[in-house]
């Protein structure tokens, strides 16, 4: 019996050790949208296709490990965000590649929408200021 509680008490904590290391690398991911965006638009403005598209790509590869993240914990709505911002964000890129730098631009903002809908459904403001998931 004995045996049985240490073993079941340490997968637990191996589980939640996993679990904030899989939190952490999404905040991470996360942090790293902001820049990625900032120069996409400015790479937008500047009729920058190869490097839109560079941006793009970064930011469609960031989502498909949101998309795994969300998938595994089984929450369908940031599941869908996330598949929706790779998708939009693939656009993107092909787009700029393609010299449509203003249907770049309106593909972008509609894909934002969707961290808009995942922000408001899945994180919450802290009172020392900092998000959290929710």
């Amino acid at each position: 019996m004995k045996t049985t509680v240490i073993l079941v008490g340490g997968l637990l904590l191996l589980s939640l050790a996993v679990w904030a290391q899989d939190d952490a690398e999404y905040q991470s991911w996360m942090k790293s949208n902001n820049a990625n965006v900032a120069s996409l638009r400015m790479n937008l403005t500047a009729k920058s296709g190869d490097a839109a598209a560079a941006d793009a790509k970064k930011l469609q590869d960031t989502f498909t490990q949101v998309h795994a993240y969300w998938q595994k914990k089984n929450v369908s709505d940031a599941t869908q965000f996330a598949m929706n911002a790779e998708n939009g964000f693939k656009e993107v890129g092909e787009l700029a590649a393609a010299g449509k730098f203003d249907e770049a631009s309106a593909t972008l903002m509609k894909t934002q929408a969707n961290c808009g809908g995942c922000h408001m459904a899945h994180r919450e403001k802290a009172t020392d200021g900092s998000w959290k998931i929710k």
